[in-house]
């Protein structure tokens, strides 16, 4: 068996594994994906632009009986992670290829993930490239849409720029609530790892934005 037909793991033996390194397996499933058939266990988590994997990998390793889906659009960040994950006999996670607004929405069922983090991604600062940005009103009522009631949704941005847009785009969103409301924002890692990126700002003295929203039921009258 080739490197690019090894299965990741035997929970996902039923995925095409060429289709799995290709990293469009989704394709081949029925939507939503039923996640308790792939990569059955606790709470279901996503990580979206995990690049190669870093913290994906770490929060999979730490909490042993949570699940981790990573989705990148990125297809040399995805293999790695999907090498990574492999190597390292990862029950309990699944990397994704593909666009994060088309994954989230359609790859998972409403009301159903335990958390969404989003560390770092491009800002993409130039106007002509907004519609790439995901700190938007509208990916974040994507996402307190897959969020279960109380749960979490990470951000992280080392762009004070960009940290003033999320802010901004998050406070147009009344179905999710800052846990810390006194400050826009934190300047240290709600998760207690540091990825190597992380560690290397840090030493540089640049400040880090870290936002912890949590998803609520809204109210009818």
């Amino acid at each position: 068996m080739t490197e690019h037909s090894k299965p990741l793991h035997a929970a996902i033996s039923s995925i095409d594994p060429a289709r799995l390194w290709l990293g469009d397996w989704w394709k081949e499933v029925d939507l939503p994906v039923d996640w308790s058939r792939l990569i059955p266990g606790g709470p279901l988590n996503v990580e979206v632009g995990f690049g190669e994997g870093e913290f994906l990998l770490a929060m999979a390793k730490l909490k042993p009986d949570q699940r981790f889906v990573g989705l990148e659009q990125y297809a040399a960040g995805y293999r790695k992670c999907l090498k990574k994950a492999s190597s390292g006999n990862l029950a309990n996670v699944l990397p994704m290829l593909g666009d994060a607004y088309i994954l989230l929405t359609v790859a998972f069922e409403d009301a159903t993930l335990e958390s969404v983090t989003v560390n770092f991604p491009d800002p993409w600062p130039k106007k002509r490239h907004a519609r790439r940005r995901l700190f938007t009103e509208e990916f974040f009522r994507i996402a307190s849409r897959k969020l279960r009631p109380g749960g979490s949704l990470f951000l992280a941005t080392d762009d004070s720029s960009y940290a003033g847009q999320a802010a901004g785009a998050l406070a147009a969103v009344p179905l999710l609530v800052s846990e810390y409301p006194a400050t826009p924002w934190l300047g240290e890692s709600p998760h207690g790892i540091s990825t190597r990126y992380e560690k290397k700002w840090l030493a540089e003295g640049r400040p880090l934005h870290y936002f912890v929203y949590k998803s609520v039921v809204q109210c009818r009258t």
